[in-house]
């Protein structure tokens, strides 16, 4: 569904990676799609909808088309070619946000993504939406004149599937209010995941969510939304009771269980930018509880025992217990293999115990705090990165797990390439649905792989290289892929949505028919 591809309603879900307050780790990005504790209460929730920019959704029980402000046609039907000033006049005036072309003042800010490595990509220009007609008025201009069209909300997709060059981006970032009724949120699109997190610290209410605050919500939960609460509460996009989309025919669909049910299903967990622009979603949310946070570290040459350790610690530790675990390779030549987890239950000193006690090492360093509640990271600057993904459907045998040391050892220390693999807990709550209640398949798998590298000392070819000898160190475990990780080199849908993608295909057959939304990728 475009209007964010996962994070830009494409892939921000990206998940990427977070360090946690008050610890070290996974340099900012490696974790998006999972939450991070800061001292700020967490997220939103579901209910009853309330009348904004003319359009009159219904309360998530049922619904069907809304009514919007009609979108206002640019210009009069003219014969097909490339846009006139005029024409780019005409449709300016016709939007009640902001067309940005280049030479404008706020047009080099407007198309760049979260990685600095998409700057030269230049669409023709950035539509800066307001509201559902706006995004409808876009639409058609640009079916009319063949233009290639993107929707973005938060511009983090790794493949840079939030921009286009010659095209028009359709940004959903002024869609950003947040109204509560009750334990219900409505939030647009475009809303980062700071926002949310800021807003929704004063009702004291969560969803598990993200830890990079530039995310767009939209990308985050298009694509699933791997969070640090996804064992207590589940995905992100398990909490969506409905969705407001512009599909290709610019028609403004309220999709929910009972009604565009295919279009509430591929809404939750398909990605973004397929199927249609995203502008609201209604997440139901749970009380924001305090949780306890643990951070211990190991020497490296005790990590093959650390990732035993923390695969046997997994298959018993409660639902309540999310840790994550980081092999990671300096460019000073450091490595080190750490755990990061939360616990839901605030017990972070006994669950710190059992996960020692699981990899029986003594650990070089380790803490634990209770008493906290989720939050986002802070921000950090533009950082131009390389990263895969892989979905392990079960533990990692023993010389898997020597091929992923031997590529963190060759391909990564000794380049001197600065690279973490974050292996992310699935299971519990996640677990609890069935493969095929949402587009997110992974249901029954054991954890996500991120493999997340910047160049440090060596180039971006050795980072790939990285990452490909740690696709092929983890094959025999793993099942597919996490679409909001996605990868250009695997463009296949069947990595990403396995059982699902046949179902998912059906939905973009029906939805976009004429394929308006076109992604080198996934479907």
């Amino acid at each position: 569904m475009a209007g964010v591809q996962h994070d830009a309603q494409v892939l921000d879900s990206h998940v990427h990676g977070a360090q946690l307050a008050g610890t070290q780790g996974l340099r900012r990005r490696a974790l998006v799609g999972a939450a991070l504790l800061t001292g700020v209460t967490g997220l939103v929730g579901c209910g009853k909808a309330v009348e904004k920019n003319g359009i009159t959704p219904v309360d998530g029980t049922g619904g069907g088309t809304a009514t919007a402000r009609p979108p206002k046609p640019p210009t009069p039907p003219a014969p097909l070619g490339t846009p006139t000033p005029a024409d780019w006049k005409a449709l300016a005036e016709s939007l009640s946000g902001k067309l940005l072309r280049p030479g404008d003042a706020g047009y080099p800010v407007a198309h760049q993504l979260y990685d600095p490595a998409y700057d030269s990509v230049l669409p023709a220009a950035v539509a800066e939406c307001s509201d559902p007609a706006d995004v409808a008025t876009t639409l058609k201009f640009a079916e009319r004149f063949k233009l290639p069209l993107t929707g973005k909300s938060g511009g983090h997709s790794y493949v840079g599937a939030s921009t286009n060059h010659g095209g028009i981006v359709i940004s959903v970032r002024p869609i950003a209010g947040i109204t509560f009724d009750g334990t219900t949120a409505r939030v647009g699109a475009g809303t980062p995941l700071k926002q949310v997190y800021t807003d929704f610290e004063a009702k004291g209410r969560i969803i598990p969510a993200g830890s990079c605050p530039t995310v767009g919500v939209a990308g985050l939960t298009l694509g699933g939304g791997l969070s640090l609460g996804n064992r207590a509460y589940g995905m992100t996009c398990d909490t969506v009771t409905q969705v407001q989309v512009v599909t290709a025919d610019g028609k403004v669909r309220i999709a929910n269980a009972t009604s565009e049910p295919e279009l509430y299903w591929a809404c939750r967990g398909g990605g973004g930018g397929t199927l249609g622009v995203v502008t609201e979603f209604w997440f139901k949310t749970v009380a924001s509880p305090l949780i306890g946070t643990f951070s211990v570290q190991w020497n490296w040459p005790d990590a093959a025992a650390v990732v035993q350790g923390w695969q046997r610690y997994l298959r018993t530790a409660p639902d309540e217990v999310w840790p994550s675990l980081r092999l990671t390779a300096n460019p000073s030549g450091s490595q080190t293999a750490s755990v990061f987890g939360v616990d839901v239950a605030n017990d972070p000193g006994q669950a710190l115990d059992r996960l020692i006690s699981a990899v029986g090492r003594k650990p070089h360093t380790h803490s634990s705090t209770p008493d906290r509640r989720f939050g986002p990271d802070p921000d950090g600057p533009r950082t131009v990165f390389y990263a895969g993904t892989d979905i392990l459907g079960t533990p990692l045998t023993d010389s898997g797990i020597s091929a992923v040391l031997a590529a963190m050892n060759t391909r990564a220390h000794d380049t001197r390439l600065a690279a973490t693999a974050i292996f992310d807990p699935l299971g519990g709550a996640v677990s609890r649905l069935a493969v095929d209640a949402t587009a997110f398949p992974w249901r029954r798998s054991f954890a996500s792989i991120q493999w997340y590298s910047e160049r440090g000392g060596a180039t971006g070819q050795q980072a790939r290289e990285w990452i490909a000898a740690g696709h092929k160190a983890v094959a025999g475990s793993a099942v597919g892929g996490y679409v909001n990780y996605l990868e250009a080199s695997r463009p296949s849908g069947k990595l990403y949505f396995g059982p699902n993608l046949d179902r998912l295909r059906a939905a973009k057959a029906k939805y976009d028919p004429t394929d308006v939304f076109k992604l080198p990728y996934a479907l």
